[in-house]
């Protein structure tokens, strides 16, 4: 009798095992928390904007608002920005990453970054004689001064963001009259191109200063070959590279040459990026005309016709008839 009910209690137990191990848990799955949140130039910003989040495997979630939470299964899940997003902004990127992993009870976040529309500018305003304006369009010096130009410039956007800004001045010399030829010397100062006020940011404010004479590149004490009266204008440039901060209007100041009569090798203006060497005395005339152009480095700019700025022609008469 014992034996007969000792099978039965094993074959229970058996049954009991065998129904554990076929019949699936019914235990739920621990969920997990997606967080998705934007900023506008580095400040939290809520409102309407489309993305996506899709996992490794299975539907994605389409949204049309931030910030939100979702409830999710745990796994591999990537946010995709669709469009949308701050008025007069662009979208920059999704931090930390656009494709995160969550596990079971845990949260991430995904943080889609906008920044306000980039616009760098320039205008001309101003001639300048020795740092002093100079509004006629004609001019009369004597040797030894120093032909200046002023331009104001700026980059709109998120306020105190700083930007990395490429920029070429040209100008353009036409000889039209005097006694012999002249020569350009090459100087290129660090202190012959500046800006008010002082740029400020993670990089010294003006990274390079590279001149150029007809569009070859000339490095400090380069000598032209003579230029003849009625010749060929004579094209002078510089490229700069700067760290700007937006949304400050900046003038930018050109000490383009000074003037030296009967030069010797190392003529006393300091500050400028060119020399114009005469070598006898007589009047000479030439007519100036200044170019300036920006453009943002690797960055987008939502208006490039302002990129571009000329200055009225100035009519220069150097009067060398009594010596330096």
């Amino acid at each position: 009798m014992r034996k007969g009910l000792f099978a039965i209690c094993l074959s229970l137990v058996v049954a009991i095992v065998l129904l554990a191990v076929l019949v699936p848990s019914c235990t739920p799955t621990t969920r997990c928390t997606i967080d998705v949140k934007a900023t506008l130039c580095g400040a939290p910003w809520q409102g309407a904007v489309n993305y996506t989040l899709t996992p490794a495997s299975g539907s994605a979630i389409n949204d049309t608002t931030v910030p939100k939470s979702f409830t999710v299964d745990p796994g591999s899940w990537t946010c995709a920005y669709v469009s949308g997003g701050p008025a007069g902004a662009y979208f920059l990127n999704i931090t930390p990453s656009a494709t995160q992993s969550v596990s079971a009870g845990g949260n991430i976040t995904f943080t889609l970054n906008f920044e306000l529309d980039q616009d760098a500018g320039i205008e001309f305003l101003t001639w300048t004689v020795d740092g002093a304006t100079w509004e006629s369009p004609d001019l009369e010096v004597v040797p030894c001064h120093i032909i200046d130009v002023h331009f104001q410039q700026w980059v709109d956007g998120c306020r105190d963001k700083v930007v990395a800004v490429n920029e070429t001045s040209w100008l353009n010399i036409t000889y039209l009259q005097g006694p012999t030829s002249v020569q350009i010397l090459v100087v290129n100062d660090l202190c012959a191109l500046n800006k008010t006020p002082i740029p400020q940011g993670p990089t010294p404010e003006k990274l390079s200063q590279v001149p150029s004479f007809n569009g070859q590149p000339v490095e400090k004490g380069w000598l032209s070959d003579p230029q003849l009266p009625g010749g060929p204008p004579i094209l002078l440039d510089v490229e700069t590279a700067w760290q700007l901060v937006k949304c400050l209007n900046y003038t930018k100041s050109i000490n383009w040459f000074g003037i030296s009569l009967l030069f010797v090798p190392e003529p006393g203006h300091p500050c400028d990026l060119f020399e114009l060497l005469l070598p006898g005395p007589g009047y000479y005339t030439f007519t100036l005309q200044a170019f300036a152009e920006v453009a943002l480095v690797d960055d987008t700019d939502v208006n490039p016709d302002n990129n571009h700025a000329m200055g009225p022609p100035l009519f220069l008469l150097v009067n060398a008839v009594g010596g330096p």
